[in-house]
């Protein structure tokens, strides 16, 4: 028959199946539980009042004598349920206590954790700051320091990781510069290359602006020498345009200039197997119109020029001495008349411009070319000059 007492580990009630044991503050347990409660616990306490025990003091076997029970005497249904209450109250406290208990030996597990690695880190900068001052610090400054740290164990530890940190940093030290001087030879190289490219296009820079200011040279001189040429071609149009002795003149002095070796000589009279005629050739000499001319009455006391007469006078004012001084007016040795000259041929070709342009290409003046047959003149009577001109060969029977 159980008793009214219960453990407070297991909570059941005492009864004889049981072995009831004690410990020296007074209170008891199941000795199964009391077991299992001193394997389990971190600390060994007692459950109910928290003081320190030991297995030595644990009571293995409690003996109680039980009177016989009275059947006979009620129990008083409210006096039980307050027990029960009571009963209820202390357990759900019991349980709180044991989780605060749990709560707080972990927080203090946590604090103690927290206060070795204070330490450790302390010592750790320590350490570090004893580094600094190893690698940065003047050397009175390493001094000091190693004599404040003494002649001990800890003393040798510690210069020898000093002695480690700073054979490290050496060797640090000296792969940059290694690494930078690599890197400065690099950069020389890079230099020179650089200069010697920069040296060679300046040299193709002024070369190319020499080359430049030589081709501007010739160009402005081509467009002289094409200006002055156009001018030279209108003024010899101008001046072709009218069959007279000047104009016979101008042309026997563009023929007989001397022609570039590359130009053939025109073709004349019968044409070879080797020369070809270029149909497409065209000619920018004006050739005046042919007038019947008719004897003019000009009074014997009264003379007036003839219109033609005074052009003439023109164009060789306008052709000045060096026309006057050439060849062309000069008489031969013997006396004779002037040969009527040869004209060239009307060629198209390039004009050294990247163009194309026509130009007279003169006959050869090793050519000798035949007295020719005195052709018939038609008769027409001229007025009387001051000067006779009947011993020189004009245009006008050239033409005829």
């Amino acid at each position: 028959m159980p008793i009214r007492a219960y453990c407070t580990i297991c909570s059941d009630l005492f009864d004889n199946s049981k072995d009831v044991a004690a410990i020296h503050c007074g209170h008891t347990f199941h000795y199964v539980c009391l077991l299992q409660w001193f394997q389990s616990a971190p600390n060994k306490t007692c459950p109910q009042c928290r003081k320190q025990v030991s297995t030595r003091h644990i009571i293995n076997k409690l003996f109680f004598d039980i009177a016989p029970e009275d059947d006979g005497t009620p129990v008083d249904p409210e006096s039980l349920q307050v027990i029960k209450h009571a009963v209820e109250f202390i357990q759900c406290s019991e349980f709180v206590y044991a989780k605060q208990m749990n709560f707080l030996e972990s927080q203090k597990n946590e604090g103690q954790a927290a206060k070795e690695e204070a330490k450790r880190l302390r010592v750790k900068m320590k350490t570090y700051e004893s580094l600094d001052v190893v690698l940065q610090g003047q050397r009175s400054e390493v001094e000091a320091m190693i004599t404040d740290m003494g002649v001990g164990q800890s003393a040798v530890e510690q210069l020898s990781i000093y002695c480690i940190s700073l054979k490290k940093e050496y060797d640090n030290l000296k792969g940059s510069l290694k690494s930078s001087n690599e890197m400065c030879e690099k950069l020389k190289r890079e230099l020179i290359s650089s200069n010697s490219k920069l040296q060679k296009a300046t040299a193709e820079t002024n070369g190319t602006k020499e080359d430049m200011k030589a081709l501007q040279n010739d160009l402005s001189n081509a467009d002289k020498e094409i200006t002055s040429l156009k001018k030279k071609v209108e003024i010899l149009q101008r001046t072709l345009s009218t069959p007279t002795r000047t104009n016979e003149a101008i042309s026997r002095l563009v023929f007989e200039s001397p022609a570039p070796l590359e130009l053939k000589p025109p073709g004349h009279g019968l044409m070879t197997g080797s020369q070809e005629i270029d149909l497409n050739l065209t000619f920018d000499i004006n050739t005046p119109e042919q007038v019947e001319k008719k004897p003019v009455q000009v009074p014997s006391k009264k003379m007036r020029l003839d219109p033609s007469n005074a052009r003439v006078k023109e164009d060789d004012v306008m052709m000045g001495p060096m026309l006057r001084n050439s060849l062309l007016f000069r008489k031969n040795a013997l006396g004779s008349m002037l040969d009527p000259c040869k004209f060239g041929t009307v060629r198209s070709g390039y004009d050294g411009l990247g163009g194309r342009a026509k130009f007279i290409q003169p006959s050869p003046l090793s050519e000798i070319r035949p007295l020719a047959m005195k052709s018939k003149r038609k008769k027409v009577s001229r007025p009387v000059t001051s000067k006779p001109t009947s011993s020189l060969t004009t245009l006008d029977g050239f033409l005829e």
